[in-house]
Order: C-alpha cells, then sequence, then structure tokens
C-alpha cells in the first residue's frame, strides 16, 4: 500500500482552510454583534469586551452582517456534516 503524498497534503490544506474560514466567520458574527453604538465625545474609555449591548443600540447594518455571518459559518458547518454524512 503506498501513500499518495500529494492528495493527502490536499486533504490537509483544505481541512486547514476551511478551519480557518469558518473560524473567521464565526468570530467576525461575534465581532459585530458586539458592537455598541459610537461613544459620546468626551466620554471616558472603555473596554469594549464588558459592554452591554442594549436591544436597537446597534446599526443595522452591522447587526445584518454579524447575523449573515453567523449563517455562513452554520452552512459551512452544516455542510461538513453532510458531507461527511452523505458523502
Amino acid at each position: 500500500m503506498t501513500v499518495q503524498w500529494h492528495l493527502f497534503a490536499l486533504v490537509v490544506l483544505v481541512a486547514l482552510g476551511s478551519a480557518v474560514v469558518v473560524t473567521t466567520l464565526f468570530a467576525g458574527g461575534i465581532r459585530l454583534l458586539a458592537t455598541p453604538r459610537d461613544p459620546v465625545p468626551g466620554a471616558p474609555a472603555r473596554d469594549e469586551e464588558e459592554d452591554v449591548v442594549p436591544r436597537g443600540a446597534r446599526p443595522a447594518g452591522v447587526t445584518f452582517a454579524g447575523v449573515t455571518l453567523f449563517v455562513l459559518a452554520g452552512a459551512a458547518a452544516l455542510g461538513g456534516v453532510l458531507l461527511i454524512l452523505l458523502g
């Protein structure tokens, strides 16, 4: 039995690439949904990680983009599961 190294390398590269893409989509969605409204001029500095974003305080475009990134990450994960189950 011989190992086809070019195919093995292809599998490794695709797995790493897809992991990076799904992680980036998910992290981008979290980052966009954690975006509070613009700070008031002269307000004290704050730590965005501890901000509570009240409902309706985030711009609609940012909310749409964050949800879109989550949907894309979920679709990629579901596609991977279906590829395993049906492939």
